[in-house]
């Protein structure tokens, strides 16, 4: 019984990358026809690993913190003021959630005080 399971499994997959491959080739054709110039994907092993490309790394010439610690030298802010300033000041997120990234320092433990939702430098 168990044989019978394993054959109809191998017959089921051989099938099913018969049918990818078909569609493969017919995509292409598809392409070509319409002139596009999309590429098309070479097929990959099953469970292959893909790589995926990792955007590059922001560079700033100052850190999160620094760049907080200028802007509220002057005088408390509140986190979308600090946020705008820092912008100013030229800092890049890579982040799609930057609210997110500015919250985790000014809250991290004795980084920064908060009087009333108003953030300064701690000492």
């Amino acid at each position: 019984m168990r044989s019978n399971r394993i054959k109809q499994y191998v017959t089921l997959r051989e099938s099913l990358r018969e049918e990818r491959a078909n569609l493969e080739a017919r995509l292409a054709e598809i392409n070509h026809a319409l002139g596009s110039g999309a590429p098309v994907l070479a097929p990959t092993a099953v469970g292959a690993p893909t790589r995926v490309r990792r955007a590059r790394r922001v560079k700033n010439k100052l850190s999160l913190k620094a760049a907080i610690r200028q802007v509220t030298n002057s005088k408390p802010l509140k986190k979308d003021e600090i946020l705008a300033a820092i912008r100013q000041l030229g800092y890049r997120f890579a982040t799609q959630k930057p609210m997110a990234t500015l919250s985790t320092v000014l809250y991290s433990k004795g980084q920064f005080k908060n009087e009333k939702g108003r953030f300064s430098p701690a000492a």
